[in-house]
């Protein structure tokens, strides 16, 4: 009998294995923001381990983005992805420190500036080539 849990988990990793990169890049976004949501929701909760977790998952997603980046190749704009990057995970290990919600709500806006960021940046690719695209496409090596 087929396992529902195990059909989505290979969808969705047919999903990541054959998706562009920028759809890489704002999957990690969602992922990033949800976790964030119930990290707020798990401490206004009390729920400390729950929070601390989620805190965890996010950390990773921003780490991966860092590590995924290369800003000397893409410039002005790649020098401020990974500043912001480098300001998301400062902020979400204190957050989670403190189980400080205002911490968290800040570094929720930042990301989803971004991650609208990249989605307009998407809708423009799917209508021609622009020269910003090509900068923030270099500043990200192949995902793998």
């Amino acid at each position: 009998m087929l396992n529902p849990k195990n059909s989505y988990k290979a969808y969705s990793k047919t999903d990541v294995n054959t998706s562009d990169q920028l759809t890489l890049i704002i999957m990690l976004y969602d992922g990033l923001l949800r976790f964030l949501k119930k990290a707020m929701v798990k401490i206004e909760e009390n729920d400390v381990e729950a929070a601390h977790n989620y805190f965890v998952r996010s950390k990773d997603i921003v780490n991966e983005l860092l590590s995924t980046l290369h800003a000397e190749k893409g410039g002005d704009i790649g020098n401020n992805l990974r500043e912001l990057y480098l300001y998301m995970f400062r902020r979400i290990v204190e957050a989670n420190l403190k189980k400080d919600i205002e911490i968290t709500k800040d570094v929720y806006q930042v990301a989803k500036t971004l991650h609208e960021g990249w989605i307009q940046l998407k809708s423009r690719q799917q209508n021609k080539e622009t020269p910003n695209k090509v900068k923030l496409k270099s500043a990200f090596r192949a995902q793998g």
